[in-house]
């Protein structure tokens, strides 16, 4: 009788022990879809999030187009708002701030060069290119690459990032944008006073 009720309680502990796994792999299962759930929704608000970005961007670069009256092809208006949406997103600098760079640069013009022979958009130096591009680990065959809306953007928008790490001020920032890192800082630490009017053509089309 004693071996009959310890063989019962023995079943009867399997039998639950096996229910609470089958309860336990049910509950795993379950945490795991909404896991995923929650991934695939999350991707979704990503991508609505771009969308948006990209479409306030165009709005933005039409407006900026009109005011300074310069007409560019359908496809080439895609290109540079899809590229400074992306960029912004990157590298967590607004669109604002990369239009009104490439406004005081060079008008939109995609292939613009300057006397000194910086190029294109955000109008890049091929010297600080081909640096950025290492760092970037993107090819480099050469200053034409720069005529290239997407990776003169790009460029251009990471070295703005490297500048603003460098002098943790926007305005300081920007003019060593236009008159290299290397004078602003050699400026800086004689206290001397920077040129500060790239920066303040900047900041006046520039409305967050």
């Amino acid at each position: 009788m004693k071996f009959f009720i310890h063989m019962l309680l023995s079943i009867v502990v399997l039998v639950t022990g096996f229910g609470l796994g089958v309860q336990y792999q049910s509950h795993l299962e379950s945490l795991d879809q909404v896991q995923t759930l929650v991934r695939v929704q999350r991707a979704k608000i990503d991508e609505l999030y771009r969308e948006r970005l990209e479409l306030q961007t165009g709005i933005m670069l039409r407006d900026y187009l009109d005011e300074v009256q310069v007409r560019l092809p359908k496809e080439t208006m895609r290109d540079i708002g899809a590229s400074i949406a992306s960029a912004s997103e990157r590298y967590d600098v607004p669109p604002e701030m990369i239009l009104a760079i490439i406004r005081i640069e060079s008008t939109f013009d995609v292939a613009a060069r300057s006397h000194k022979g910086a190029v294109g958009l955000m109008q890049l130096l091929p010297s600080t290119a081909r640096e950025i591009a290492q760092e970037l680990r993107m090819d480099w065959p050469g200053a034409e690459i720069l005529e290239n809306p997407a990776t003169n953007i790009e460029m251009g928008t990471y070295y703005l990032t490297k500048l603003l790490a460098q002098f943790e001020n926007l305005a300081v920032a920007l003019a060593a944008y236009n008159h290299g890192p290397g004078r602003i800082a050699t400026l800086e630490a004689a206290s001397a006073d920077l040129p500060m009017g790239y920066t303040e053509k900047v900041l006046r089309h520039y409305q967050p």
